[in-house]
């Protein structure tokens, strides 16, 4: 039994690769090689959100994300139309904490600093210096997790039990995945705006085979859609193909979150994992 998390990363990041290849080639028969149009760029993003696990009752404190990526952007035209499509690649860092307010209610403090390879693909409208792009997201994190709990007198037992669950997290290294759907403004050729639903799995163990299997079911899954596209909507009704793949890839892609906040390596019987959804707003610089 491989039990390697080095090793069992490796495969799954081969496997994302691979898949986005063989869709980058589909998009280079069907509809030529992407423009000159390949950006480099840098994004900044600030969000909120909220930490989740089905096991523990006692809630997590609410938690703001400053996220900081390189990246580059490749973008073709469809079909001479003024509908477009893109894809971008990039490196992620981000410092996730929580922030108590006036609450007064004993929750898990934590603080989570992560590091991300990500993958964007979708489609949009150009007007001009003008785009508007809507994507779906998939990637990989490491993220450095650390827990603690509000003194109180009277609640400290109960969440020292409450952490025990938590414990495999705690100064460890753990491997994430994670979806989102967003939109992109390019407002110039330099500068952008943006905002994005972020939903993410931390998994506390690695069980190679129910791990590759569940990848391998939502990687098929979500890539019918890419072929779909490709194959059948692009040539159909190239004005609305932006609109109809945002729904269809991020409903989709929720849809496995939410099946996977109980069992992390759905659909085979597994522990629930730390589970993150995030509102960001974002600035991109390209150069």
């Amino acid at each position: 039994m491989l039990k390697s998390p080095n090793l069992i990363n490796s495969i799954i990041v081969l496997i994302l690769l691979n898949t986005s290849v063989l869709v980058a080639q589909l998009n280079e028969l069907n509809f030529g090689n992407y423009s000159s149009e390949n950006k480099y760029y840098i994004e900044v993003s600030y969000g909120t959100g909220n930490l989740k696990n089905e096991k523990n009752s006692t809630n997590f404190n609410p938690y703001s994300q400053s996220e900081i990526i390189l990246g580059k952007r490749f973008i073709k035209p469809i079909l001479g139309s003024k509908v477009i499509s893109f894809t971008d690649n990039y490196l992620s860092s981000s410092y996730i904490r929580d922030y108590v307010g006036n609450n007064k209610e004993a929750k898990i403090n934590f603080n989570i600093w992560r590091f991300g390879l990500r993958y964007r693909i979708g489609y949009g409208y150009r007007f001009r210096n003008l785009s508007i792009m809507p994507y779906n997201h998939i990637g990989f994190s490491w993220n450095k997790c650390n827990f603690s709990s509000l003194f109180n007198v009277e609640t400290t037992q109960y969440l020292s039990n409450e952490l025990k669950k938590i414990n495999v997290y705690n100064n460890a290294i753990k491997f994430g995945t994670s979806h989102f759907g967003g939109i992109d403004i390019r407002l110039s050729k330099m500068f952008g705006i943006g905002a994005s639903y972020e939903a993410e799995v931390i998994f506390p163990q690695h069980i190679f085979w129910k791990q590759f299997g569940s990848f391998l079911i939502e990687t098929l899954s979500l890539t019918s859609i890419d072929y779909l596209t490709e194959g059948v909507i692009i040539k159909a009704i190239p004005s609305l193909t932006p609109i109809i793949y945002f729904f269809m890839k991020n409903g989709l892609s929720y849809y496995f979150f939410t099946l996977k906040q109980d069992n992390m390596n759905w659909p085979f019987a597994t522990r629930p994992p730390l589970t993150l959804e995030t509102f960001k707003i974002s600035l991109k610089i390209t150069f």
